[in-house]
């Protein structure tokens, strides 16, 4: 069956000189993986399968194994003009979505909100220090896994590990506390918001806990140390 999608390269491996094994996280089919041929010919393919770079692609659907390209147009390619920090953003939330996509399982609204943020990344997004937060905090919610921000939360603060309002018995170190409560609410629908690096990186960091607990448990994010010296930028 020949079908069409919108897709998002999530990782690229060779297999050949001038082909390679590609997976795609296309918007009505979940992850698939792709043969693709002739990277360095004629048509110039290899660019359009970088990591991040959205596409859309017509190929034919098959049950099993390996899918192949008939064809392929760019969406949104890595910009000339990006600050050299996005990069890194970009390279965690592919991180991410690595570790919680499954073949074949479509994830409609995952990849609304995955082509959103790339293409604002693609285009030199100009709110970097606060888009890992917004970009956590939406993927916890469109898997299932929201982060309830109510007067309580905002004033006693957020359980990580029950994923609740804090208790008397919550731990500091894995609850976010009501004032960073209150923040998140704000950056969730405010790009223009400022916030100090540091509550930055505690955000992402109880973020991160409590995806890893919840959303990707087993899993652990190796890009997040690199991630928060990005948080230490200041904001414009």
């Amino acid at each position: 069956m020949l079908v069409k999608s919108e897709a998002l390269v999530i990782k690229r491996t060779p297999y050949t000189d001038h082909s390679a094994v590609v997976k795609l996280f296309t918007r009505e089919f979940g992850l698939l993986p792709f043969l693709i041929q002739g990277l360095h010919g004629k048509q110039n393919k290899n660019s359009l399968f970088q990591p991040g770079t959205l596409i859309e692609v017509v190929f034919h659907k098959q049950n099993r194994g390996m899918m192949r390209a008939k064809e392929i147009s760019l969406i949104s390619g890595w910009g000339y003009t990006h600050h050299p920090l996005h990069d890194q953003v970009r390279w965690f939330f592919l991180e991410i979505l690595s570790h919680s996509l499954h073949e074949e399982q479509p994830e409609e609204t995952l990849f609304d909100l995955s082509k959103v943020t790339f293409q604002s990344l693609n285009d030199g997004c100009k709110h970097l220090p606060i888009l890992p937060i917004q970009f956590l905090y939406r993927f916890c919610e469109v898997t299932g896994h929201g982060i309830q921000i109510n007067e309580e939360t905002k004033r006693i603060g957020f359980d990580i590990l029950s994923g609740m309002s804090a208790t008397s018995k919550s731990i500091p170190s894995t609850m976010i506390e009501g004032e960073l409560c209150s923040a998140l609410q704000e950056i969730s629908n405010n790009n223009d918001f400022t916030l100090p690096s540091k509550q930055r990186r505690s955000l992402v960091n109880k973020l991160v806990q409590y995806l890893e607990i919840h959303a990707i448990p087993g899993k652990t994010l190796q890009s997040l140390e690199i991630l928060q010296m990005i948080m230490q930028e200041p904001q414009p």
